[in-house]
């Protein structure tokens, strides 16, 4: 079968157009799979978070405590090796209930035997401060960057008094006394999304379902400030389980 030269020219064009489409293609898929495999191959360094963070109680401890107590945590975890594997610590502290009231404080006994007062303030506050161990998988290290991770360790429930005196423009705390003191082991796992702003900097949030021991801490509702300036309370006694939810900045060095 012999084909027309008008036929060829016809279709020349088309192929033309073909090839050049193709050729467009191809060159950028491969750009394409070469920025992600650069993205993926971005250096790992440790990361260190911190944020504000809000508690909410779950099970028996909601029974037991009314309220979302809020606070601070922060993270420091680094990569082992190349691998999405890191390993770190973290820190949160959460207040559980706070109250101040007015008092005449004794500051000193002069040396007629008087006592001398001045106006100040007691001060109480119920925290908890939570120390863990954190093994972490983020499988990627692109600008955006999902996690899941596993954490154990203890968590500390106390309540202290303190006594603030205001001296000519400044106040000072002292007198600081540590009223109760229970500790429990907790464990769990967490989710988290890091988004990068700018280079080695992360808008990060994070949540943790953390499961806590039998422990005793006070009831806020029954903290009274006495005239004598002493305190008493009552405590209960729950598990702690708890959700955590946090939103921060991450630093990756």
């Amino acid at each position: 079968m012999v084909l027309h030269n008008d036929w060829f020219e016809a279709i020349e064009p088309m192929l033309f157009d073909m090839k050049k489409q193709i050729l467009f293609t191809v060159i950028s898929v491969v750009l394409f799979i070469r920025s992600m495999d650069a993205q993926v191959q971005r250096r790992r360094g440790p990361t260190l978070t911190f944020g504000g963070q809000v508690t909410q109680p779950i099970g028996e401890f909601s029974q037991q405590y009314d309220g979302y107590p809020a606070g601070l945590s922060g993270q420091f975890v680094a990569p082992l090796g190349r691998s999405p594997l890191e390993i770190g610590f973290g820190y949160s502290w959460n207040n559980m209930g706070s109250q101040n009231k007015d008092i005449d404080a004794l500051v000193y006994t002069d040396s007629m035997g008087s006592d001398i007062y001045e106006e100040g303030t007691l001060r109480v506050r119920s925290n908890t401060n939570r120390y863990q161990a954190i093994a972490r998988f983020r499988p990627f290290a692109r600008r955006v960057q999902p996690y899941i991770e596993a954490f154990a360790g203890i968590e500390a429930f106390k309540m202290k008094t303190d006594i603030t005196l205001d001296n000519q423009g400044y106040s000072s705390a002292n007198n600081s006394v540590r009223q109760h003191l229970d500790m429990t082991y907790v464990y769990g796992w967490g989710a988290g999304l890091r988004v990068e702003l700018a280079a080695g900097i992360f808008m990060e949030g994070r949540f943790e379902s953390v499961t806590g021991g039998m422990v005793k801490y006070v009831d806020k509702e029954s903290i009274q400030v006495n005239d004598n300036n002493s305190v008493t309370f009552d405590t209960r006694q729950s598990a702690t389980n708890k959700y955590t939810y946090l939103l921060g900045v991450a630093f990756e060095f």
